[in-house]
């Protein structure tokens, strides 16, 4: 009768070590998929990151050629005498306004309306 309460006690060991067992299996199943989950968004991160970094690179070579550029006197003059209507010595400046006032227009339109009328008549 001895030999019952021993297997009893054993029993009771084994399924309380089982349940340890389970519970230390859940918590690395958990923990792993939390891992893969931060790995797969960190990565996507980074993705996104290195696009940025090649752009800004490739913005940063560009006004580096700007800059360059703009520190030749050539292109520094064409600049100026662009933006401040400039001429030298023996040139002529010509300014040609691309923009046209909408009262030139109304009058345009008015006198085809007149040609139009007189013509009619």
């Amino acid at each position: 009768m001895e030999n019952k309460p021993q297997k009893k006690q054993t029993k009771f060991k084994y399924s309380i070590l089982t349940v340890v067992l389970l519970i230390c299996i859940i918590e690395l199943t958990v923990s792993a998929v939390q891992n893969i989950s931060k790995n797969i968004t960190f990565s996507s991160k980074i993705k996104g990151l290195e696009a940025k970094r090649n752009e800004e690179l490739n913005k940063n070579k560009q006004l580096k050629s700007d800059l360059k550029n703009y520190n030749s006197d050539k292109i520094l003059e064409s600049i100026a005498r662009n933006n401040l209507k400039m001429a030298e010595k023996d040139e002529i400046l010509v300014i040609v306004n691309k923009t046209e006032n909408k009262d030139s227009e109304v009058l345009v339109n008015d006198k085809k309306k007149n040609k139009n009328r007189k013509t009619a008549q």
